[in-house]
């Protein structure tokens, strides 16, 4: 087995925290999004991932909000702000690389790349949602700040067999989204809390 450590490039990383340090220091609050990791993989965070994160934190940011993975990761809590490592998906459907419509030479080359990098082959049940079966799992993230303090939680929802996502309160179907995402933020060795408020879950 190969172990990767990967990190940021430190010029590039000195040149992101000056210009969030500059974005800080000229608006009341700056929130970053960050497109980053490799798709379709449930849990693991890059090295790089928490470096980036943290140095928007220490830049200034308020919170920090990633996306591109396809499938939810763990939030973290530094400093006080909140990092969320990957929101997955919401409303994201295509007709393209599906088993359904994998009609191309492309197509099937990529279906059997998909399944030997992320080990999993979409629903066919579902031909417009091609991604892991995690992925179905998702929230929406909020954010609620003043002066001093950031309270983070979110809405947990689940994708249905129609690609849409429903919000779930703290009911049978928001329990098993939250015991996803306590799981996936154990594995990623996060020590992040979560708690219910209503059908609202609070971030610790």
């Amino acid at each position: 087995m190969t172990d990767i450590h990967t990190f940021c490039e430190p010029g590039s990383l000195q040149r992101f925290h000056a210009d969030v340090s500059a974005a800080a220091q000229s608006h009341d609050i700056v929130i970053v999004a960050l497109h980053k990791r490799l798709v379709h993989t449930p849990a693991l965070l890059a090295d790089y991932e928490r470096e980036v994160a943290h140095a928007a934190v220490d830049a200034g940011a308020a919170a920090v909000i990633a996306h591109h993975a396809h499938i939810l990761r763990g939030v973290e809590v530094y400093r006080g702000r909140p990092i969320f490592h990957g929101l997955g998906n919401f409303v994201t459907v295509t007709d393209a690389l599906t088993p359904v419509h994998a009609t191309t030479a492309e197509a099937e080359a990529w279906a059997a790349r998909r399944l030997a990098l992320f080990g999993f082959t979409p629903d066919p049940a579902m031909p417009s949602y091609p991604f892991h079966p995690h992925s179905r799992n998702t929230m929406i993230a909020q954010l609620e700040i003043d002066a001093d303090q950031v309270r983070a939680g979110f809405v947990p929802c689940w994708i249905d067999d129609d690609a849409r996502p429903v919000p779930k309160g703290a009911d049978a179907g928001g329990q098993a989204v939250l015991d996803y995402v306590r799981a996936i933020t154990d594995a990623a060795g996060l020590a992040t809390q979560y708690e219910w408020d209503g059908d609202l879950v609070r971030v610790r």
